[in-house]
């Protein structure tokens, strides 16, 4: 029989090149259909010429057979911030009129959790678009354990999600023996959080569709050699992963953060929300580099998902691959 897939061949070239042979996991698709376009783990390798992975000595090919879109779990760093950023919304009230101070720490039980910068008096918003670490640390305390879990469970973490009956990584949040120091890491993303990308993605697309995800799929038809049909794909709505409410707010924090932060000059003709991500993984190696989110143009709805590892900063780094993807599918997607 003939396999027609949803995956969108030239994007995934463009991420492989852009990954340039780091190591990472991309994926997009579309929130409005459920079509998974772009679907890239790197390294890669043709299996019509298998090198002689066995026998490398370099690296180059470790985890060359897991498909880190599915199958891996990475710490996320700040772009748990948009759960800590749901918990809040839901629970504090007086949220948007708060003013936080951050002098580039905040000390806890005599331990300083520290942010990368000095962001001095901060609200909530600008605190969410400029990633202050103090903010979240101290809204995560705030909103103590049993919230921050009840809001990371009812956004996915802890379930597997699946597309086309694969079963996905499940994404982790548990803060049960976490102390206050701990409890204040693991709202930015940090202490023994964990996230799988397709998850990220797909919770991206709940936010873009009002807190209702729809249901990625990889293959969009099975014929005979003949081209009679056998199966077609489809997709179907999943669980409730926020309230519409807060799926707004998030998208309001997300796009602000794009304007006011990251510049819009990165995705010419697109207009994107998201959230970046540095993630500190110890024992002396560089951090995963993330970023996450979705489009508001309806001629294009894409929600995303992208991470390097061990290669800095968020932004600099996952950034201009996701630019070079999303241009491609936007230009297929609207006839250019």
């Amino acid at each position: 029989n003939d396999l027609t897939l949803t995956i969108h061949s030239s994007a995934c070239r463009i991420a492989q090149e852009l990954f340039g042979g780091r190591k990472g996991a991309i994926s997009v698709y579309n929130y409005k259909t459920g079509e998974l376009l772009c679907m890239v783990s790197s390294p890669n390798y043709d299996p019509q010429n298998r090198p002689n992975i066995e026998e490398d000595e370099t690296g180059a090919y470790d985890g060359v057979y897991l498909n880190r879109v599915l199958s891996s779990s990475y710490t996320p760093g700040s772009v748990f911030k948009v759960i800590t950023a749901a918990a809040a919304i839901e629970n504090i009230p007086n949220l948007y009129e708060r003013t936080f101070t951050c002098p580039g720490y905040v000390e806890v039980e005599g331990e300083k959790i520290t942010c990368m910068s000095q962001h001095g008096e901060i609200n909530f918003e600008d605190g969410f678009a400029q990633s202050c670490n103090v903010v979240f640390a101290e809204l995560a305390l705030e909103l103590g354990k049993e919230k921050m879990t009840a809001t990371a469970e009812k956004m996915g973490f802890g379930d597997s999600f699946t597309i086309d009956r694969i079963p996905t990584a499940k994404s982790s949040y548990d803060v049960s023996e976490a102390d206050a120091v701990d409890l204040g890491w693991s709202g930015i993303g940090q202490y023994t959080d964990l996230v799988n990308p397709a998850h990220l993605m797909i919770l991206m697309g709940a936010v873009a569709n009002g807190g209702v995800p729809v249901e990625p799929y990889l293959v969009e038809k099975v014929t005979t050699p003949i081209g009679l049909p056998l199966q077609y794909g489809s997709a179907g709505s999943g669980e409730r992963l926020c309230s519409a409410s807060t799926a707004e707010k998030l998208t309001g924090l997300m796009r602000h953060a794009v304007t006011t932060n990251y510049g819009e000059a990165l995705f010419p003709g697109l207009t994107v929300c998201a959230k970046t991500g540095t993630a500190e993984v110890g024992n002396g190696q560089n951090p995963h580099a993330w970023m996450i989110g979705f489009t508001l143009d309806e001629d294009c709805p894409l929600a995303f998902s992208c991470v390097v590892e061990n290669s800095g900063h968020g932004f600099p780094v996952a950034g201009p691959i996701l630019a070079g993807v999303l241009e491609e599918l936007a230009q297929d997607m609207r006839g250019e």
